[in-house]
């Protein structure tokens, strides 16, 4: 099973950081005063592992007081068969809607690895609790109670009453759930036994309800049956109604043709002679508009024709106009280009530019001469104004009057300046006038070139306003071809003139036309419309058959008749059916009554048959808790007797009684309970019982570490001194915790903690 080699606590309970190392074999001890975190160690493996906090606390109260921010993590190292694993599960704080929030992680090593980076997994808290589960087969319950023996335990198995006893057996064995199952289901079976007296609902009820059911149903068929009767009769009655009213309508009807008859053929005659009438009228009227020898089509190809030759010719009048208004203007341009270019001409303009060229040259040339004297000259002035000697600075001959010759020297070399600036000031005029010269010149040349552009544009404007009056010219001949009566000389103002008016005499014309061909074609529709007339009044000359009043009056009278009768008839099935509606009701009403009280009926019975179910259902799990107990006392009491004889041999037998009493067998025969037995004696057989829950728990498997809680508290020296030997004798690896100095007599290594304080936490001494 699990023996675990190493604990690692960072910032849980008490604990501010601190690891112990725990041997495979034999017994550690963690020894320190009471409050010094010994627990503390136990609880964070059993959190590492399981995720389980003891003692009814929060998973956010392992995290020590004044650690905000800091790690909270507690990390195991343990061996299972013969694997070394590693398991780590923590805490980190979160900002949740204003607040601070625990966060569980964890992480799981396998392969022997001893730190992060070789075989680790991140992975949830709630897959490394379902790992160790299916590492080991237990749960964090299972593995607390068949490894963690809690202090005051012993005592309670050994001295304890017999109730006392079965509790802390069935607690460790995990038979507590099966009894509190037991106790729910009777519970739950006396809960539904009342409930069922408690309900409404009785078989005489039900068979009242059934009676009273049955004689409204024989009541509502005879009301059925009466009404279907009675509403035959009403059918019958407005069969009769209907034919009555078919004859009636028939009559009615003749009549109205009758009528209806007369009064189309006096509308037929009228219509006649408001024909005759419409077709005199147009034919006055047409004979007083005269005849149109042209047609309206005739006239309107004409007109059209004439006006798109008017409107050709005043198109190409205006083509013409602005073509010779473009000439002209372009004529404008070339006297106005001709006057810049004799405005610019110059014939002396070539030389005088290269004589602008050759005075720069020259003054260039001047300054250049300048330039050598002024050097010349300011560098005679600064040696003789510099040098130590009266000599020459050129021939190096000694000099009577140096201040004569420089004064001299300083007159030429200002007067070098002045023509230096003279000579600049002509080279730079020079050269203005040079290139005032070229752009004259090529100023000149693009006036030149843009003069020959409008030549050529000035010939191709006289082109088109040549073809600009050829093309009016042609339209005014087809102004002329469509005036027979005009004569003289055919220009365009005049044939304008012309064609307008007569585009205006041939417009009169046709409204003239359109108006007589109207009326020549409502002549002709008002002579058919007549025809018609004529022949639909020669069509109504048959009349149909009139209807006496005698008729009329007999077919009403035989309609009233059978309307009486069906409304007679109608009344008496209404009246049987509204009898038949409440008989009908009334079986509703019942109905419901009777699966009510069914209903009651069923569900008191389903109750009652719950509170049966719940009470075989607890005996059943009496049954097995019987069962199992009886089979888990002698399971246990074997496995106890096993350790018993090899802590000791006073005694020879274990075992629990059907009381609950744990009894001891000695070697001479007698059989003693366990509460009157010495303080050394008590405390071996209570081990001896508490291992054997450990056995059965397990199934026999390999024991793993076993870990015990201040088990020795509440004894006295001797038997504290007892338990611990006897443990030690076991030879099985155990982690015992405890304040008593007697621990330190019997382990193979002792861990002593101190006394916690607010800033260093529980303090940790080497193991000794």
């Amino acid at each position: 099973m699990i023996t675990p080699i190493r604990i690692r606590v960072r910032n849980i309970r008490s604990v501010r950081h601190g690891e112990i190392n725990i041997p495979d074999t034999g017994i550690t001890a963690l020894h320190g005063p009471v409050g010094s975190g010994k627990s503390t160690f136990l609880s964070a493996m059993v959190w590492a592992l399981y995720g389980e906090v003891p003692g009814g606390l929060k998973q956010a109260d392992m995290r020590r007081s004044g650690a905000d921010g800091e790690p909270c993590e507690a990390e195991v190292d343990f061996i299972f068969n013969g694997q070394r694993y590693k398991a780590l599960r923590g805490l980190r704080q979160r900002n949740h809607r204003g607040g601070v929030r625990e966060e569980a992680y964890a992480r799981w090593w396998t392969n022997g690895a001893t730190g992060p980076g070789q075989d680790e997994a991140q992975i949830s808290p709630s897959k490394l609790t379902m790992k160790i589960y299916e590492l080991t087969g237990l749960t964090g319950r299972a593995y607390c109670g068949a490894f963690f023996i809690a202090q005051g335990e012993l005592t309670g198995l050994a001295e304890g009453t017999p109730a006392q006893v079965q509790q802390l057996f069935e607690e460790q064995t995990g038979l507590g759930d099966l009894t509190k199952k037991v106790d729910i289901a009777n519970a739950e079976a006396r809960r539904a036994e009342e409930l069922a007296a408690a309900m409404p609902g009785s078989r005489e009820e039900t068979d009242e309800a059934r009676r009273a059911l049955d004689e409204a149903q024989q009541q509502a068929a005879e009301a059925h049956e009466t009404h279907e009767e009675l509403a035959e009769t009403a059918r019958q009655a407005a069969d009769r109604v209907r034919i009555a009213e078919e004859q009636a309508q028939d009559v009615q009807q003749r009549h109205r043709l009758a009528e209806q008859e007369r009064i189309n053929r006096a509308r037929a005659d009228e219509r006649v002679q408001q024909c005759q009438q419409r077709v005199a009228s147009l034919t006055g009227e047409l004979r007083r508009a005269g005849l149109a020898t042209p047609t309206p089509e005739v006239l309107t190809r004409q007109l059209d024709a004439l006006r798109d030759a008017v409107h050709l010719t005043e198109r190409a009048v205006e083509q013409t106009d602005a073509a010779e208004q473009h000439a002209a203007a372009i004529d404008g341009r070339v006297r106005q280009t001709r006057a810049e270019v004799d405005r610019l001409a110059d014939p002396e303009l070539d030389r005088r530019i290269e004589s602008a060229k050759q005075q720069h040259t020259e003054y260039e040339q001047r300054r250049g001469a300048l330039k050598g004297e002024y050097t010349r000259l300011s560098r005679a002035l600064q040696a003789l104004t510099t040098a130590e000697s009266a000599c020459c600075p050129t021939c190096v001959q000694p000099l009577r009057n140096v201040g004569a010759l420089v004064a001299d020297l300083r007159v030429q070399w200002e007067r070098c300046i002045r023509d230096g600036k003279n000579a600049k000031a002509k080279a730079e005029a020079a050269v203005q006038l040079h290139d005032a010269l070229l752009s004259r010149r090529q100023e000149l040349t693009q006036l030149s070139t843009r003069l020959d552009a409008v030549h050529a544009e000035a010939a191709a404007a006289r082109q088109q306003a040549v073809t600009a009056r050829r093309a009016a010219d042609e339209a005014v001949s087809a102004v002329v071809v469509h005036l027979p009566g005009f004569d003289g000389p055919a220009n365009p103002e005049r044939a304008l003139q012309a064609g307008r008016a007569a585009i205006e005499q041939l417009s009169t014309e046709l409204v003239q036309a359109r108006h007589t061909h109207g009326l020549r074609t409502q002549l002709t529709n008002a002579e058919s419309e007549l025809e018609a007339a004529r022949a639909d009044l020669a069509a109504r000359e048959t009349t149909h058959p009139d209807v006496t009043a005698n008729e009329l009056a007999e077919a009403t009278g035989a309609l009233t008749a059978a309307r009486a009768e069906h409304n007679q008839a109608a009344a008496e099935a209404s009246q049987a059916n509204t009898r038949f509606l409440v008989a009908a009701e009334r079986v509703t009403v019942l109905t419901k009554a009777h699966e009510a009280a069914e209903a009651r009926m069923r569900a008191k019975a389903d109750k009652l048959h719950t509170a049966h179910i719940l009470h075989e259902a607890a005996a059943a799990f009496a049954q097995f808790r019987r069962d199992l107990l009886a089979e888990y006392t002698a399971a246990v009491s074997q496995a106890a007797t096993d350790v018993l004889t090899q802590i000791t041999d006073r005694h020879v037998r274990f075992e629990i009684d059907d009381a609950f009493v744990p009894r001891v067998h000695t070697a001479e025969g007698t059989v003693r309970p366990t509460r009157v037995l010495s303080g050394g004696e008590k405390a071996t057989a209570a081990l001896a019982f508490r291992l054997g829950i450990t056995e059965q728990i397990t199934g026999g498997n390999a024991i793993g570490m076993i870990i015990a809680d201040e088990i020795t508290a509440a004894h006295d020296a001797d038997t504290r001194r007892a338990v611990l030997t006897c443990l030690s004798e076991l030879g099985w690896p155990a982690l015992v915790v405890s304040h008593g100095e007697e621990i330190t007599e019997v382990a193979q290594q002792v861990i002593s903690l101190s006394q916690p304080d607010e800033n260093t936490g529980t303090m940790i001494a080497p193991a000794a």
